[in-house]
């Protein structure tokens, strides 16, 4: 066996993982990134293409959350994690959300204006920016709704940087961490080594001495050994607590799973609204977070297939006129608590997360304010999201859903996960501390979006970024 040295081992390459390997390379710390999937480019396959799903997605984004209502989440499985394939939103949470993750669970330094100047940080550093050009056509739709309901939406910016070409077009491209930290930890001496997948944790008392890994490249698979002085676990919010209760460590790690619920739907509007050209829709409705959002997915042609529901040869007949439609989403903040669990002989956790009654009234109440938005916005029709149930076509129709999402007829998905690893010093409640160290060791810290302590209601990127930076920087005293 291979037996590789460090002195911080980073698993994860994620927003968290990039963050700390580039801040410790640039403090003069001997770092080695260590991550599952393979090292990629942001352009090595189409965005939100078949491609780059098999790519970068684990499990081709298929794996399942179980419940009386299944939930089906995405992970990012490549270097970069999931800032390569999502839609590089940017949030601040709100001021009250902070306010009260401080309270609950006891974070030290944890006010809004502590953590301002850690936003700036990653605005700059990183890069946001709003869309030009004006808004897209399905976001025209989401907007006209809006305001002919009296409801505030607006442009969310995102993590990405225009440049103008010669002919003097704007031409976008994602900050993702291959395009922003991962080259900014590589180029201060960070290594990388990519499809590696660490078993466990060796511990020694109240310290983490070892990984043991397997690397595999060019179909072979190779075991090896990596010491460090310190690691810091940013595998994501699913396999963060996996790895941590592989290596025996299980104190309130993977009990606590939190998530935003998402149902999407198919609108058929009478004229031409779905251009993949423009990329992921940017704007969202206000009025109603941070505990519900209303927003437009990307509608290409195979994404629309997918949210359509109803027979076959209805779903034909809707796919030959395919750009009148677009998808829309209602998410909201879950209220359930799921859990972390690994398998003998499953490579694969068990992930469990229950839909409260609470989530489902929430559910309906969003996808009947869906309803409401698109017609208000010229909608002819809406298409789903009950399995079997006919298209709603008229606004006196919504009440139904409102009231009456079933379990087990609805298509629930997520892309935000968190809280499996909660931040703070309430030891009821807490596995890390407030700037993400293990209770009871000294050299193990979890920072990614396992320590959000509960659902921030909005794209969780940005909240990710500010909080790793706080972290790190505490963890090398800067």
């Amino acid at each position: 066996m291979k037996t590789l040295r460090c002195d911080v081992l980073v698993i994860g390459s994620g927003p968290g993982g990039a963050t700390t390997a580039a801040w410790c390379a640039e403090a003069g710390r001997d770092v080695l990134i260590v991550e599952e999937g393979p090292d990629l480019s942001i352009d090595s396959a189409p965005s939100y293409s078949m491609a780059e799903m098999a790519q970068k997605y684990r499990n081709s984004g298929l794996t399942p959350a179980f419940g009386k209502t299944n939930i089906t989440y995405i992970e990012g499985r490549c270097v970069g994690g999931g800032s390569e394939i999502n839609a590089a939103l940017y949030h601040r949470p709100l001021a009250s959300t902070l306010d009260d993750w401080q309270r609950r669970y006891q974070i030290d330094g944890f006010s809004p204006a502590a953590l301002d100047d850690e936003f700036d940080a990653v605005e700059a550093e990183v890069g946001v920016a709003t869309q030009p050009g004006g808004p897209d056509p399905q976001s025209e739709r989401l907007i006209a709704g809006a305001q002919a309901l009296g409801w505030r939406a607006k442009e969310i910016a995102r993590f990405w940087k225009y440049e103008r070409q010669n002919d003097g077009a704007l031409v976008g491209r994602r900050r993702s961490m291959t395009e922003s930290l991962i080259p900014r930890a590589r180029a201060a001496g960070a290594r990388l080594l990519a499809d590696t997948r660490v078993s466990a944790l060796e511990l020694d008392g109240d310290r983490a001495v070892a990984a043991t890994a397997v690397c595999q490249s060019d179909g072979k698979k190779e075991k090896i050994r990596i010491e460090f002085s310190e690691v810091v676990v940013a595998a994501g919010a699913v396999q963060t607590p996996a790895l941590l209760r592989r290596s025996g460590l299980t104190a309130r790690i993977g009990d606590s799973l939190q998530l935003h619920p998402m149902i999407r739907v198919a609108v058929r509007f009478p004229h031409k609204v779905a251009d993949p050209s423009w990329g992921v829709p940017v704007h969202q409705v206000e009025e109603f977070k941070p505990q519900l959002t209303l927003g437009c997915s990307h509608s290409s042609l195979p994404h629309i297939a997918l949210w359509l529901a109803g027979e076959v040869r209805e779903k034909r007949e809707h796919l030959r006129r395919w750009e009148h439609l677009a998808v829309f989403y209602a998410a909201i903040a879950g209220s359930g608590l799921g859990s972390v669990r690994n398998l003998p002989g499953f490579r694969e956790p068990l992930v469990r997360y229950p839909l409260t009654d609470a989530d489902m009234a929430l559910l309906g109440e969003g996808v009947y304010r869906l309803g409401q938005l698109v017609f208000a916005a010229g909608a002819l029709e809406m298409i789903g999201p009950i399995e079997g149930a006919p298209p709603v076509t008229h606004p006196g129709e919504l009440g139904r859903l409102r009231t009456g999402l079933p379990h087990g007829r609805i298509n629930v998905t997520t892309i935000h996960l968190f809280s499996t690893c909660p931040m703070g010093e309430d030891p009821r409640r807490c596995a890390v501390d407030s700037f993400g160290r293990l209770h009871g060791y000294t050299n193990i810290r979890v920072n990614d979006a396992s320590v959000l302590p509960a659902s921030p209601g909005v794209n969780p990127q940005g909240t990710i970024l500010a909080i790793a930076r706080r972290n790190v920087r505490k963890m090398l005293s800067l």
